[in-house]
């Protein structure tokens, strides 16, 4: 399995600091596919660079859901002329997060004036489409994104590489993400591009991690008429 040559990734792997992995797709409109923080930005910047980007050259920056180590970037793409985009129910949300953002930015909360809404569908961005899922559980209004031609999925903090996204922050549901990993596991992925640690080539190796994920965090009974 090769990856997309106009597929740019960019993974934080930091360990003294919270970050995202962050996806750069190439094309007459160039995609950026979470930002991250905003004070980091500058090291996703340099990545970029190398690759003969910069922050100014991207035209749609879209987050997976609204953590701030994820979507807090998109204002400064918008400064720098992006067109920035969350789900509708991630926005709402964010004016309830007021709390737990400032403690966990030591940041006031700025508003987050979005020029569109992603939402459940085909989203075509220039050349390229993106197929969006809404995926709950992890934080309301979450969204994945599937690249359909080449087979790769944007996963957010829904699934990773031999884990799936934690439950406990306010909005988390466990039934709910049960059930968007079910959706995600009927997609046929050749990429798995989480929000945070390594990426995962090949179709079998992703099924295969679908599977070990939902026998050991959900067990055997697992189906997607889980309750609620």
């Amino acid at each position: 399995m090769s990856l997309p040559k106009n597929l740019y990734i960019y993974p934080w792997d930091s360990y003294t600091e919270n970050n995202c992995n962050s996806f750069l797709i190439d094309g007459p409109v160039r995609i950026l596919i979470d930002p991250g923080h905003a004070h980091l930005l500058h090291h996703l910047e340099a990545r970029m660079v190398r690759d003969g980007f910069s922050l100014e050259d991207i035209h749609v920056a879209l987050a997976t859901h609204p953590h701030p180590d994820h979507c807090e970037g998109l204002l400064k793409l918008k400064e720098l002329g992006a067109l920035i985009a969350l789900h509708e129910e991630a926005l709402a949300f964010l004016g309830s997060f007021q709390a737990q953002w400032e403690q966990m930015t030591g940041q006031r909360m700025p508003d987050f004036p979005m020029d569109f809404f992603v939402k459940e569908g085909r989203l075509e961005l220039g050349a390229e489409v993106l197929q969006v899922l809404e995926t709950p559980g992890h934080a309301p209004g979450s969204v994945c994104f599937f690249w359909q031609k080449p087979g790769v999925l944007f996963s957010g903090d829904v699934v990773f590489y031999q884990s799936v996204g934690r439950v406990d922050l306010p909005g988390g549901h466990a039934g709910l993400l049960a059930r968007s990993l079910e959706k995600l596991m009927a997609l046929e992925t050749q990429v798995l591009c989480p929000g945070h640690g390594p990426v995962l080539e090949g179709r079998g190796a992703v099924k295969e991690n679908f599977y070990l994920i939902r026998q050991y965090f959900f067990g055997p009974q697992a189906s997607p008429s889980w309750p609620q």
